[in-house]
């Protein structure tokens, strides 16, 4: 059990500073800088974009279990198509709404999709746990043939989203607020990077979108 726990902390971690990190820092940073987060505000975020992360693990875990013949890597793959379509839309979104501060103006689904920073980057660490890559894809399959019980598959889902958690990310995360710190007192340089910011989560979720068409 402990070589198990071992073994899935550490592909977290590997899997954190890759594909996870670039996967997630374009979205994270782009949006905590458009939001003109604080240096505390930026790391409480990615507080909450990890916790929900993890909520999704957890979920996975559970599914896993309750039906493990069922869930092959072809039936993951499938699945996580429609994941990555919902969460391509909602990233395509929350950069239009940053392009577009007055965003109530254009419309009642624009004001939806704009839960506020905190509630939007839980929804996108809920989208991005759902959202298994290939590795997520092996790790799943190999918690299904060494889990004994529902219980000890969500804790070893965990374990190894938990992992994920201690990436390079905190440190870009880190910086993106700082940064936000040094140039929030001037506006043109605030719009500026607003809308390049904006540009880059609509371009990253027409990205996401595509890539499973």
């Amino acid at each position: 059990m402990k070589e198990n726990l071992y073994y899935l902390f550490t592909a977290g971690l590997i899997l954190g500073s890759g594909p996870c990190l670039s996967f997630c820092a374009p979205v994270l940073i782009s949006y905590t800088i458009a939001q003109k987060a604080s240096l505390r505000k930026s790391i409480a975020s990615y507080a909450v974009f990890s916790l929900f992360k993890l909520l999704a693990y957890g979920l996975l875990g559970l599914v896993c279990a309750g039906i493990t013949n069922l869930i092959a890597t072809e039936t993951l793959a499938a699945y996580s198509q429609i994941i990555y379509l919902v969460l391509g839309i909602f990233i395509v979104l929350i950069g239009a709404t940053t392009l577009m501060p007055g965003y109530k103006r254009f419309g009642k689904l624009c004001a939806l999709v704009n839960f506020g920073h905190v509630r939007n980057v839980g929804v996108l660490g809920f989208l991005v746990g759902l959202s298994p890559c290939l590795p997520l894809l092996g790790i799943l399959n190999y918690i299904i043939l060494i889990a004994q019980n529902p219980l000890q598959a969500i804790f070893l889902t965990l374990v190894f989203g938990l992992g994920t958690v201690f990436s390079p990310i905190i440190l870009l995360i880190m910086f993106s607020g700082k940064f936000s710190d040094i140039f929030s007192k001037n506006d043109k340089i605030k719009f500026i990077f607003q809308v390049i910011c904006g540009l880059i989560l609509v371009a990253f979720g027409v990205k996401v979108i595509f890539s499973i068409i």
